[in-house]
């Protein structure tokens, strides 16, 4: 049976969902950590050996036509996971994902980020919901 070994979530940008609150720069590269999480999959716990952390994003936001973006995880400053969006009309559209990371015992800390690759300015106004649940057991591969 499977267990939950830690969860962890924190909105790091509080955003009103009715105006927008971020802008990100119209310059390819720039970008916005929004939001980080944490879990803690410790050795104590029978179940860590085994275990995956699921990562689920949420952001609200409207590109605009002709823009690029990318959304991207991080775990420890490193990237683990990328997905590239473009429009080609003007869109307020709300983005999720979903990664299944297998990190190794220890304390793990991962980010949410949006990143430009246009000129175009991308606006965020909510709501951004990240979360890591680390579960491990019996089950889990």
């Amino acid at each position: 049976m499977a267990t939950i070994i830690s969860y962890g979530s924190q909105a790091k940008i509080p955003l009103d969902p009715l105006t927008t609150a971020v802008t990100v720069a119209g310059i390819p590269g720039a970008g916005a950590a929004l939001a980080t999480a944490q879990v803690n999959i410790s050795p104590a716990n029978p179940a860590s050996f085994s275990s995956r952390v699921e990562l689920n994003g949420s952001i609200s936001l409207t590109a605009l036509a002709d823009s690029q973006f990318y959304i991207i995880i991080r775990r420890a400053g490193v990237d683990i996971y990328r997905s590239f969006f473009r429009f080609t009309t003007t869109t307020d559209i709300q983005l999720n994902v979903l990664w299944v990371d297998g990190p190794y015992l220890g304390v793990h800390n991962y980010e949410l980020i949006i990143q430009n690759d246009s000129i175009l300015p991308i606006n965020l106004f909510g709501p951004i919901s990240f979360t890591a649940t680390a579960i491990g057991g019996e089950g889990v591969i």
